[in-house]
């Protein structure tokens, strides 16, 4: 089971962090020795600078823009500034945006070793493997959006246990991967925010996941994640997990399982969130959460809200939030040390 904690770690502490970007993609991976990956950084208005420093990042060793979509890499720019970057991976696609030229620019500037990313590659770091499965050699064209359908895909090798990152990816991408022989993966980060043009029954059926992780901003005019793929998901026997009705989103292997320390699973008909969302659907029957997880009564994870003029709190930014995850992220920390 995918919530059952081994105790005695045998491959050292994974954790992945699906960082809460709003309406974008960004995800912080702490492998077992300390290094530290990024995967996107959301747009330019998520100013993850002081959110790393938060989360104890000083360098990065790798860093990976999935594609040049401007929810994926707006913040970018300013983290490279900000953080010795040993290497940056993107998808070799160009685009005619000013955030993609400033941002090539400034990689430039700082002289960081920027290249394409290739399909097989493996990046080893202590007890983690990175993959590169896609780009494949052969750019896919005439796609609904090329640029989507050539994300960047990686996966993450933790002794027995598997997370799959997969950008903006689309059909083209997943008929590719399946051709290819994808394998199982017991956690799926969720294509293009949830949209019904990725993950397809055929694709879950061959990566068959346990968890998915939907990173998606709450009230989002695109009305991800999609009914089509929330109800895929929920056939396919996934828990799915979301950052606009959670926030950040925390999952931690020890080679052999994989626990989320931070976030509410939400049922499959949770359904778009709008900004002043009220009621969601229950949560699905799971394993209970550690008694230090705050607790959101009569929903699916989705934000607590309130119509009391004297019950309701200040506006809840994406640092602030941040901080109630590392709060609770340390408590838990110094329950099990005692």
């Amino acid at each position: 089971m995918f919530a059952v904690w081994a105790g005695i770690a045998w491959a050292g502490t994974l954790e992945v962090h699906v960082l809460d970007v709003g309406q974008g993609d960004a995800i912080l991976i702490e492998a077992p020795d300390g290094e530290h990956i990024l995967v996107d950084s959301g747009t330019r208005s998520a100013d993850l600078v002081p959110v790393l420093s938060a989360l104890g990042v000083e360098d990065l060793d790798l860093v990976v823009a999935t594609h040049p979509h401007a929810d994926h890499i707006g913040g970018m720019q300013q983290i490279v500034r900000s953080f010795d970057v040993e290497l940056f991976l993107d998808n070799g696609l160009e685009h005619t945006t000013k955030t993609y030229g400033e941002l090539v620019q400034t990689l430039d500037e700082e002289a960081v070793t920027h290249r394409t990313a290739q399909k097989g590659e493996v990046f080893t770091y202590d007890d983690l493997t990175v993959t590169v499965l896609w780009p494949g050699p052969k750019t896919l064209r005439g796609t609904r959006s090329d640029l989507n359908s050539n994300s960047v895909v990686l996966r993450l090798d933790h002794g027995e246990v598997c997370f799959l990152l997969t950008g903006d990816a689309e059909a083209p991408t997943e008929r590719a991967l399946i051709s290819g022989g994808i394998e199982r993966c017991e956690v799926l980060k969720v294509a293009h925010h949830g949209s019904n043009h990725s993950t397809s029954a055929a694709f879950l059926r061959a990566v068959d996941p346990d968890i998915a992780l939907i990173s998606c901003g709450l009230g989002n005019r695109y009305h991800h994640p999609g009914d089509q793929t929330t109800a895929r998901l929920a056939a396919s026997g996934a828990v799915i997990y979301r950052t606009d009705a959670w926030g950040v989103l925390t999952l931690e292997s020890d080679g052999r399982n994989v626990e989320v320390l931070d976030g509410l699973p939400s049922a499959a008909n949770l359904g778009w969130l709008p900004r002043d969302a009220t009621v969601a659907a229950p949560r699905p029957a799971i394993e209970p959460l550690p008694e230090t997880a705050p607790k959101i009564a009569g929903s699916g994870g989705a934000r607590p809200r309130t119509s009391d003029p004297d019950e309701i709190e200040p506006p809840r930014g994406l640092f602030w939030r941040i901080r109630q995850w590392w709060q609770r992220r340390s408590t838990r920390r110094d329950q099990t040390k005692e």
